[in-house]
């Protein structure tokens, strides 16, 4: 068993998986903390804060400083993308319970197993856009957001983001203010499940959102040398395309045809995300009006970047450098808003990363890139089904039944690059599954009946990759059970709030309950988090 999956065993494991009720009362006066402030930076490790430490002087360092900090916070699910994440921390619930078991899946619709997206709905048209639109309709629990609209219908729910998926799962299944960047649209857009039409404010914000970045429209190096020497070399041909491999990037050159193509891929989303968040502040008032506020800024730059130039690259060095200081701007706004006083805030992450495998092997860690894996499985499939090579992803779903998922199971852990294979009939059980009991625990609650994540999709046969093997070209990804993937930063910061860093194990799904409890609000149902203990003085 991976030495890295015993390091999150503590004797406090089985407090932590009990289900609480949080009964909390709403308060008479005027709560401290009006303003809930959920900060998600997408693919943020406990590693990067830890990494970069010294060369953070602006949001980040006031948080770590001033609040109470777990960096071994963890996603207690195996299939680890954007939207299982994001769901997680908004419900409280794993997905198996709220159904979002990937970024995308297949499900059988009239017969067919065909491929869905996460939030993507066929019901639904973009607004201030165009094309099809999003909206939670496959999220099947209430969250947070909900809770509190139903318990304080005065009220209001924000949620923004550079990615669709972010933006509609932190809301959960409130119809709020939902929010996200569009890149053919070149600004912020919404789906006609949550309005008709973009307020104004929305709008005054895409109007003006060139003039908030470089004139120049490129992304440039800004770090001193020696913090510069904190990442890896700017230059290393396993980065992104081979070719565009070092900064400046900018307008003009390839793949940056347009700005919102540069944006989507580089700190200026979030420059522009938390631009419509303050925006959202002022125009709505929010935690100004007595009653408690929602407020959710997904951040998505540091994934775009991380998938391309991975976590120890200089541009995600200039990137997070970056994003410290217009954190730091975010809260200082808060600050004079709402009084220091007005408002909490969560910083947490929707999973991790996996190093570059071939940084990894320089460090002399196992790491290895998997090329020709689909055609691997069609021929391991073909070989233990006895069937061609040839065969209809669609059709072979309705073939197999409980004894050849086995055998396909078994003939696919004769792979290399396979730890284990799970069939749907171990991922619907709940029997221990003797040694491999905890990383089949973990993607137990990844399955969700019905829907099939993206390496189950074709088989089946659920698989657990060896640590290390990325399957695919370069840049690197995340996905996998292992604590690069699941580990995540959890800090909060308010009034009443302890301060300090603690070193227990917590879940991301306490991010809820706990926001509940400082809120005010009561969790309605029984869930898989819980309040996190002592955070409260």
């Amino acid at each position: 068993m991976s030495g890295m999956v015993e390091r999150w065993r503590t004797s406090t494991w089985a407090a932590l998986a009990v289900p609480l009720l949080v009964m909390v009362g709403c308060q008479e006066e005027e709560p401290a903390n009006r303003l809930a402030v959920v900060l998600v930076v997408d693919q943020l490790t406990p590693d990067l804060l830890e990494r970069y430490d010294s060369a953070f002087e602006g949001g980040f360092r006031r948080l770590l400083d001033a609040g109470v900090y777990f960096p071994n916070a963890i996603h207690d699910h195996a299939v680890t993308y954007t939207s299982p994440g994001h769901a997680s921390l908004s419900t409280g619930v794993h997905p198996a319970r709220h159904g979002v078991v990937s970024n995308s899946w297949r499900e059988q619709m009239q017969g067919e197993w065909g491929g869905v997206s996460s939030v993507e709905d066929p019901e639904a048209r973009t607004v201030g856009g165009s094309g099809g639109g999003n909206s939670p309709h496959r999220l099947v629990v209430d969250g947070l957001p909900d809770w509190l609209l139903e318990q304080s219908p005065e009220s209001r729910v924000v949620s923004v983001s550079g990615k669709s998926t972010a933006a509609v799962l932190m809301a959960a299944r409130a119809r709020g203010h939902v929010y996200w960047y569009s890149t053919g649209a070149g600004g912020f857009v919404t789906s006609d499940h949550y309005r008709s039409q973009l307020p104004a404010w929305v709008e005054e914000v895409n109007a003006r959102s060139a003039t908030l970045l470089p004139a120049d429209q490129c992304w440039r190096a800004e770090l001193l040398p020696g913090v510069a020497a904190l990442s890896r070399p700017d230059t290393v041909p396993y980065e992104f395309d081979g070719v565009h491999t070092f900064l400046p990037h900018c307008v003009g050159d390839e793949p940056y045809d347009r700005l919102p193509q540069l944006v989507a891929q580089s700190p200026f989303l979030d420059v522009l995300t938390l631009e419509l968040a303050r925006q959202a502040v002022r125009s709505l008032d929010l935690g100004g009006r007595g009653v408690p506020d929602y407020l959710s800024v997904a951040l998505s730059s540091t994934d775009r970047v991380g998938h391309r130039y991975g976590p120890y690259g200089r541009e995600q060095l200039e990137n997070l450098i970056q994003l410290d200081g217009e954190l730091d701007a975010f809260l200082a706004f808060l600050d004079e808003t709402l009084g220091e006083e007005g408002y909490m805030v969560v910083l947490a992450s929707d999973h991790g990363v996996l190093p570059m495998p071939e940084y990894l092997q320089e460090q002399g860690l196992p790491g290895r890139r998997v090329s020709g894996s689909g055609a691997a499985l069609r021929e391991v499939a073909a070989d233990a089904l006895g069937i061609e090579s040839d065969f209809a992803e669609g059709e072979l779903l309705q073939l197999l039944g409980p004894d050849e998922r086995e055998r396909l199971a078994r003939a696919m852990e004769e792979l290399d690059w396979v730890e284990e294979a799970y069939t749907l009939e171990e991922l619907a059980g709940d029997a221990p599954g003797s040694e491999r009991g905890e990383f089949l625990e973990l993607y137990r609650r990844s399955y969700h009946p019905g829907r099939l994540s993206s390496r189950l999709s074709l088989y089946g046969v659920e698989l657990r990759l060896s640590e290390g093997i990325l399957t695919g070209g370069s840049q690197t990804t995340h996905g996998a059970p292992y604590v690069h993937d699941r580990g995540v930063p959890l800090l909060l910061v308010g009034t009443g709030i302890s301060s300090g860093v603690r070193q227990e194990v917590v879940r991301t799904v306490d991010v809820a309950p706990t926001l509940a409890a400082l809120m005010g609000i009561e969790v309605p149902v029984e869930i898989d988090g819980i309040a996190l203990p002592g955070v409260l003085d």
